[in-house]
């Protein structure tokens, strides 16, 4: 028994490392965008570009260049979402694990080499890919090793790994935030793919590792159609089963709202973000912002079954509106002490509610045939909107403030107003989901 928890608990580190570059890749440039685009988000090169060198100092880049080459990578994560079932349906679990790491480690090196703006955007697509192919095995994976009792805190777990991943991004930022060291901050996407690989042979397909026959028949359709033949994405669409489609209609709005509250771009350029109010010590602000979500996304593992999902994903985005809309003002007026609270509050509602309860949501509300393709449609649309988000972000800040940094909060209106949107649709579409399911 000590060994077969031994196994699963190795078994389950070896899996975080997926979700943990997953995040590494979201905060990866992050800090380190002045040394990247030669100052031209901010920093200040100087003389030492050198154009002899094999690999330059630095990529002349604009705010919304760079904004491109950092959200680009979530196309790959959508390709790579929406071809995870066909992929594992041909190499297994374990094989797609390990497409993935060579995808990523391709795509780091990429990057980590590139000297043009091309080669960059590839291999972030490559990333994507990678982590595509990881964000919508490991929740299934996950589940197939968990004990019963645990399998809830595992779906928790998921986006806790990703967060850790964050931090290892933004805290390497500080030592290589340097013209030309910027690239070894790379180093460790490539190195932890290196860490999948080589654990791979030495983890087990969990089809055979079911803990007990009740669970077994539940996970049928995740693991073999012997006895339940699950739906297609083609099937799932055309679907006249109420619960199937009332129960999709929450998958969808609860992925979308993860995204359109606009979480991710807050991650990707926060250092930017924050430097009209905090200057030089923007990075460190960003870095502590990020430790802070570590202990509030564990939080909800032992408070979803007392509050349960719906108030778990309502609450928190209702107090995610109201953050962004103070953090518009204290970014406008300079007012650095409302905008760290501000943009922790913002953080710290999301860590609690939709940034881990999300992946909880759709085994509970899916029938278990449905669950792989409501699975993949909705994580695919989740990195478009990622990507629309990503992309949009800088761009739209700059339009918005007009070219003056009194109007870069701007932009945080109009996320309080989607995530009101956001809230009031996921409570439409829960009670939606409860007439029929009564």
């Amino acid at each position: 028994m000590a060994t077969s928890h031994l196994r699963t608990a190795l078994t389950a580190s070896w899996t975080a490392l997926h979700t943990t570059q997953y995040g590494l890749a979201i905060t990866s440039l992050n800090g380190v965008q002045a040394a990247v685009t030669c100052g031209a988000a901010g920093g200040n090169v100087g003389a030492h570009v050198l154009s002899t060198q094999r690999l330059k100092d630095c990529i002349f880049m604009t705010p919304a260049q760079f904004g491109l080459v950092v959200s680009i990578f979530t196309l790959g994560g959508l390709i790579g979402s929406l071809g995870a079932t066909a992929v594992t349906h041909q190499l297994g679990r374990i094989g797609t694990f390990r497409l993935a790491a060579i995808t990523v480690l391709l795509g780091s090196t990429a990057v980590g080499t590139a000297n043009s703006i091309p080669i960059m955007i590839i291999g972030r697509i490559l990333v994507g890919l990678g982590c595509g192919l990881g964000t919508v095995t490991v929740p299934v994976f996950l589940s197939e090793i968990a004990p019963p009792a645990i399998k809830r805190s595992l779906g928790i777990m998921n986006q806790v790994f990703i967060v850790f991943g964050m931090l290892i991004g933004q805290s390497l930022s500080f030592p290589f935030a340097k013209p030309y060291l910027w690239r070894y901050v790379l180093i460790a996407s490539a190195g932890i793919a290196v860490l999948q690989l080589a654990g791979s042979f030495f983890i087990r397909e969990p089809a055979k590792e079911t803990h007990d026959p009740e669970e077994a028949r539940e996970h049928s359709p995740l693991v073999s159609p012997s006895e339940i033949v699950p739906l297609g994405i083609k099937d799932l669409l055309a679907s006249k089963d109420p619960l199937v489609t009332r129960g999709f209609l929450v998958v969808l709005v609860t992925q979308l709202s993860q995204q359109f509250c606009g979480v991710s771009p807050v991650m990707y350029f926060s250092t930017r973000i924050l430097t009209p109010v905090f200057g030089d010590n923007s990075r460190m602000v960003a870095l502590f912002i990020i430790l802070l979500k570590i202990p509030l996304t564990i939080l909800p593992a032992f408070l979803i079954e007392r509050l349960g999902t719906r108030r778990l994903l309502i609450v928190p985005t209702a107090v995610m509106g109201l953050a962004a809309f103070l953090l518009a003002f204290g970014i406008n007026t300079d007012a650095p002490a409302l905008s760290i609270a501000s943009i922790f509050l913002f953080v710290s509602a999301f860590s609690v509610g939709l940034g881990p309860v999300t992946w909880v949501v759709l085994p509970e509300v899916m029938p278990k045939h449905a669950v792989t393709a409501a699975g993949s449609v909705g994580v695919a649309l989740n990195w478009t909107a990622n990507f629309c988000m990503g992309a949009a972000f800088l761009p739209l800040q700059q339009w918005m403030s007009g070219g003056k940094e009194t109007g870069e909060g701007n932009i945080f209106f109009v996320l309080a107003v989607t995530c009101v949107c956001a809230m009031l649709a996921m409570k439409v579409a829960f009670k939606v989901r409860e007439r029929v399911a009564l």
